[in-house]
């Protein structure tokens, strides 16, 4: 905990400039040949209607198919886009985009579609993509980006700003974001923002719905909006940094007790729609389809060796993959994904 407490952390740069190929994932597959093969299509940006048609509602499944999350470290970066379909066709094959030079991908609405895949952003980014650009897109695909350090945007003038070398603003990519995920970008991820709060250099705003305080001589009453049974239980444990009351009835409208000298304490008074904040978690959990990746992000940004907080709080288990040896298909065998999936059971159990 003191290493981390004295490694040195900074923000991202107040501007960025992407240097690099700009890969859009178009319906005609024949446009993303071309650009495989080294030629860059043209984007009018005042003329839309001039440009090709982009895929619409990539799933995180065509970035990442289910049998290349057997993988887990920087491998996956040979794999983004691998199921991408335009008609019948899979343009995209393994080390395509990486061996192509990007650091942009372009798409249109509902980009990152599906299952919550941490490996899709991760395969993106270690494929050299730095920044995905979409009409929209999907809010757990967008936050797992966010997390890893990936830049998103549906801001289409960024195409040419990135081909003409500009310097592009930061706030380009934080206006509208909550005020935590704001300084998750600034500092250019989740674990850097973690390693930043820790350090104190993070501001963490104030939780809950405002309490009214209704005071007849030594009679006392704080009222509270109603909450639902789910918000009761986030209010309870919260972690809350701002000047507050008291603990003792966290979560039933009664004040909440103030940490001392501004340090942490748990739980606030109430929660509403739109809060963004931390939770202590009475448990943690980890399945064997991702607990390796993160396994190796823990040694690699934490420690091999550093100890883990509260390890009696943390459960792993088998779950996506226990009887994948019923099921997976002799092509697949052949490809070497059972032995390589069995993997994934050894490294949970190796860091476990």
């Amino acid at each position: 905990m003191d290493a981390l407490l004295q490694r040195k952390i900074e923000k991202r740069s107040q501007t960025v400039r992407l240097q690099g190929r700009i890969l859009f994932l178009t319906e005609d597959p024949a446009l993303i040949k071309k650009q495989l093969a080294g030629e860059d299509l043209p984007w009018d940006t005042k003329n839309p209607q001039n440009n090709p048609k982009l895929r619409d509602d990539i799933s995180t499944d065509e970035i990442t198919p289910a049998h290349i999350c057997f993988f887990f470290d920087e491998t996956l970066g040979e794999f983004p886009y691998t199921g991408l379909k335009c008609g019948a066709e899979l343009p995209i094959q393994r080390g395509d985009v990486k061996r192509g030079g990007f650091v942009a991908a372009v798409s249109g609405k509902r980009r990152g579609k599906g299952s919550s895949r941490e490996q899709s952003p991760y395969a993106e980014l270690c494929a050299g993509i730095e920044l995905v650009i979409a009409e929209n897109i999907e809010r757990i695909y967008k936050q797992n980006c966010q997390n890893l350090g990936v830049l998103t945007s549906t801001d289409f003038s960024l195409i040419e700003k990135i081909r003409s070398g500009d310097e592009i603003p930061l706030s380009v990519f934080t206006a509208g974001e909550d005020e935590i995920t704001r300084q998750i970008i600034e500092y250019g991820g989740l674990f850097q923002f973690n390693l930043a709060r820790m350090q104190g250099k993070v501001f963490l705003p104030p939780i809950g719905a405002k309490m009214e305080y209704h005071g007849l001589g030594n009679v006392r009453r704080y009222s509270t909006p109603p909450m639902t049974l789910a918000e009761k239980i986030f209010a309870r444990h919260m972690v809350s940094t701002s000047e507050g009351i008291s603990n003792d009835h966290v979560g039933t409208g009664a004040p909440t007790r103030r940490g001392e000298q501004g340090s942490p304490s748990l739980g606030v008074p109430a929660v509403k729609s739109g809060d963004s904040g931390f939770a202590r978690t009475d448990l943690r959990f980890s399945h064997e389809y991702v607990n390796p990746m993160a396994a190796i992000f823990f040694d690699k940004l934490v420690g091999r060796d550093a100890p883990i907080n509260d390890p009696g709080s943390v459960l792993f288990f088998r779950d996506h993959l226990t009887f994948l040896d019923e099921v997976l298909s002799e092509q697949k065998r052949k490809m070497g994904l059972l032995d390589l999936a069995t993997q994934l059971k050894l490294k949970q159990g190796e860091f476990a």
